[in-house]
């Protein structure tokens, strides 16, 4: 009992150390593939089986990986560009150095990416708002169909919507306004994005994903087939139509907002 506690605790101070020798020596990827899109749109799922195809290392959801008390606010400042991009890709170099990179919050920041990794190749994952919306509520156990959201579920969503600053005076109008956004982002800079909708890939997973390898310029070296169920972030219910997930008035506030890039993009109403 006494050496099986002892291996592991020196297994773990082990991989502690290497992880510290890798945050200190990284070198900055000077060509990443950044994976853009509104989160609970697929970003999760198609970046990490691009990954697996390709057996290119991917770094996720780098802002959830920081010291919160130190980082505190730090989407919001490199939004405002109170804290430049440059600056922190070389303090945080060890999150830059993978030749994939996945993290919603990026699809906002687009412009200061580019700015410091003009060689970079950029992916764009659209899917429905109203799919989306309704699994980025559903994840957070918030209703979607409340016409004044309480005051500790509103603080709860805004961990996780501090970026772009929300534009409106209800949860709906505020998140329905991102996902405009975030499809605009795309739009005006579609010509520098390859571009992939969650619902083409649903429908032919691994041909979705090795034309995702071609067009990003990657060698599809590996079998996804047994990867294509795995269940990377918790899901939400799909079962739930999105009338009775929002009711009446806030299902037309998204489609109202989010109408021209919903077009654009070929959804349907």
């Amino acid at each position: 009992m006494y050496f099986s506690r002892l291996l592991k605790k020196t297994k773990k101070l082990f991989a502690v150390s290497r992880l510290r020798y890798q945050k200190i020596t990284a070198k900055i990827h000077p060509a990443p593939i950044f994976i853009l899109g509104y989160p609970k749109s697929g970003t999760t799922v198609i970046s990490s089986l691009l990954s697996e195809a390709s057996g290119q290392p991917l770094t996720t959801d780098l802002f959830y990986r920081l010291d919160p008390k130190r980082e505190q606010k730090l989407p919001e400042k490199l939004f405002c560009e109170k804290e430049k991009m440059m600056d922190f890709v070389h303090q945080y170099k060890f999150f830059f150095s993978t030749p994939l990179n996945k993290s919603p919050l990026f699809t906002f920041l687009y412009a200061e990416l580019k700015h410091c990794f003009p060689q970079a190749k950029f992916i764009f994952i659209a899917r429905h708002p109203a799919d989306t919306l309704r699994s980025y509520l559903n994840r957070r156990g918030i209703p979607g169909h409340l016409d004044q959201l309480p005051e500790d579920k509103q603080r709860h969503l805004n961990r996780f919507a501090s970026i772009p600053p929300s534009v409106g005076s209800h949860y709906i109008e505020k998140m329905a306004n991102r996902w405009h956004t975030a499809s605009e982002t795309y739009f005006s800079h579609a010509d520098d994005m390859l571009l992939i909708r969650y619902e083409d890939f649903m429908l032919d997973k691994v041909g979705s994903i090795h034309q995702l390898c071609e067009q990003a310029g990657l060698t599809v070296r590996h079998d996804i087939s047994p990867f294509l169920e795995r269940q990377y972030q918790p899901r939400g219910n799909r079962d739930v139509s999105w009338h009775e997930f929002f009711g009446a008035n806030n299902l037309a506030t998204i489609e109202r907002i989010c109408a021209k890039p919903m077009a654009r993009f070929g959804y349907l109403p």
